[in-house]
């Protein structure tokens, strides 16, 4: 995983980002937080981040509408581009919608609640992973 990189946590429970932020910060990272979809909009058109971690049920817009306009601006080059990792407590009645909720968002993958630590940090890794390596 590459280090000194900036990542935006957007997760409106106080222990999951506790936990997340402390895990990546002994690997190096830069965290920035975020609680709701409105301020992670905010911080991600403001600061330049490689990659963003997103709870899907937020107070406000939701983690799936958050990563949907943030890609298309990135897409109308109105953003630098960054990578979107989307969590989820959520498992929608069918993984057909699943499937269709997550494509919609645009986000580069998904992990679902509850996770070891471990597991996020191995996704983290191979999502980050520099093309052709």
């Amino acid at each position: 995983m590459m280090e000194n990189q900036k990542v935006l946590l957007v997760d409106d429970e106080q222990d999951i980002v506790d936990t997340i932020k402390y895990s990546l910060e002994l690997r190096g990272w830069h965290v920035d937080v975020a609680y709701d979809g409105t301020a992670a909009l905010s911080k991600a058109r403001k600061e330049k981040y490689a990659l963003m971690i997103l709870d899907v049920m937020l107070p406000g817009k939701n983690g799936y509408q958050v990563s949907r306009i943030l890609k298309d601006e990135m897409e109308q080059g109105n953003l630098d581009p960054f990578k979107i990792l989307l969590i989820t407590a959520r498992k929608l009645d069918s993984e057909l919608r699943e499937d269709f909720v997550s494509t919609w968002s645009k986000a580069d993958t998904c992990i679902y609640k509850p996770f070891e630590l471990d597991k996020l940090i191995d996704t983290i890794s191979v999502l980050m992973q520099p093309a052709g390596s």
